[in-house]
């Protein structure tokens, strides 16, 4: 009798550890998938914080892009720079409706061939600063005129030039690229009109009297 439950309970005990064992790789693979749901989630959060980051510092590049060619415009001296169908003295400006109707979408290879790098004069080629030097394309401007109105000595004495600057500035990937676009008014004095003013504000300013802005009239982004 002693035989037989001594046989018996051994091999309960068998059944058990056996079940123990499973059980215990059941519960170390859901462990495992745990982690790697885990893992996933935490390379995703990285993946989306590293591309907020980029996308902000397209976006900021394109923002001190457009600053500086507005400021650059807005405190050129002398006459208005014509229209150029090619490059007239280092500068492109482009006609109306000249350009594609969505400039954002082209390529770095066509915003470089038909606009400036930001931070250097087109007109002498001189490098007067650097914006986004960590960026993996250089930050581009393109100038378009969208409208001429002829003085009138009963409403304004001087030219009034409305201008299109589009901006693109980028990050340090290929993906992460922003275009702002944003519209200008200028004031062009008369050419026998010489004299300097006791002011440091831009000539397209201190000379309009005018109820329109001048400088920037309004901006948006287009990517």
């Amino acid at each position: 009798m002693s035989t037989r439950a001594g046989r018996f309970s051994h091999g309960n005990y068998e059944i058990q550890t056996g079940m123990v064992l499973l059980l215990c790789l059941i519960f170390l693979m859901a462990l495992t998938l745990l982690g790697l749901s885990a893992s996933s989630d935490a390379i995703l959060q990285n993946r989306l914080a590293g591309n907020l980051q980029e996308s902000e510092r397209a976006k900021q590049s394109a923002l001190l892009t457009l600053s500086w060619a507005e400021k650059w415009l807005l405190a050129l001296d002398g006459t208005p720079p014509e229209i150029c169908t090619t490059r007239c003295d280092g500068l492109y400006l482009h006609a109306a409706a000249d350009l594609p109707p969505n400039p954002e979408s082209e390529s770095f290879a066509w915003w470089i061939d038909q606009g400036h790098e930001a931070g250097i004069n087109p007109l002498t080629g001189d490098r007067v600063a650097t914006i986004s030097s960590d960026s993996i394309n250089k930050p581009v401007w393109i100038i378009e005129v969208l409208r001429t109105i002829p003085p009138a000595d009963d409403v304004n004495p001087n030219l009034q030039v409305w201008y299109r600057i589009l901006a693109r500035g980028s990050g340090r990937t290929d993906t992460a690229v922003s275009v702002i676009e944003s519209v200008v008014v200028r004031s062009w004095p008369a050419v026998e009109d010489t004299e300097s003013p006791e002011t440091d504000a831009p000539l397209s300013c201190y000379r309009l009297e005018l109820p329109v802005k001048c400088g920037r009239y309004s901006w948006r982004e287009l990517r």
